[in-house]
């Protein structure tokens, strides 16, 4: 697939999720126009009529695809053997500000208990006129709370991608 025709310098990421569980098909999450700008919020460039916005992010790591390799060894030889996978999705776990009245970390807390809601998640690239959208379908897991005294109340939670469902648009 290839990447967006646009470079954004001085760019504002956000991210964004999908409000229905319905996720969008593997060719829909690399078409902006009525497709992921409808997940995408007015400050990110998009219409934002079928999404929300994960407001409080602190951090999120890198994501997309990640080449892996798989190590093995014959029994008796001395030395392993590496084979290389392809794209094998990345796992984000993700660090929030925990406010209990923010409907996107309620829907990621909701789907995490549940373990069985795929959804479509956007990471947007804003630069005031364009927009760099990676769209993608996963399920959240393990969703945990600490409020610790004396400290801001965070939420950490791993989004895991669905393989080969993704894809990258611009406006």
């Amino acid at each position: 697939m290839a990447l967006p025709s646009k470079v954004l310098p001085g760019f504002v990421a956000s991210m964004w999720m999908q409000t229905s569980a319905a996720p969008f098909t593997t060719a829909n999450l690399a078409v902006w126009v009525a497709q992921v700008t409808t997940i995408v919020g007015t400050s990110a460039g998009g219409t934002g009529a079928s999404g929300t916005a994960l407001a409080t992010i602190e951090a999120v790591p890198a994501f997309g695809q990640d080449d892996a390799v798989a190590s093995f060894m014959v029994a008796g030889a001395r030395q392993s053997d590496k084979i290389p996978t392809q794209s094998a999705p990345t796992s984000m776990t993700i660090t929030a500000a925990w406010n209990p009245s923010d409907a996107g970390l309620l829907l990621v807390r909701a789907d995490a208990y549940s373990g069985l809601v795929d959804r479509t998640y956007v990471i947007a690239a804003y630069d005031g006129t364009n927009t760099v959208a990676y769209a993608f379908n996963a399920r959240a897991s393990q969703f945990q709370i600490d409020a610790q005294p004396g400290a801001e109340a965070k939420c950490v939670f791993t989004l895991h991608p669905r393989g080969n469902q993704y894809g990258w648009s611009n406006s």
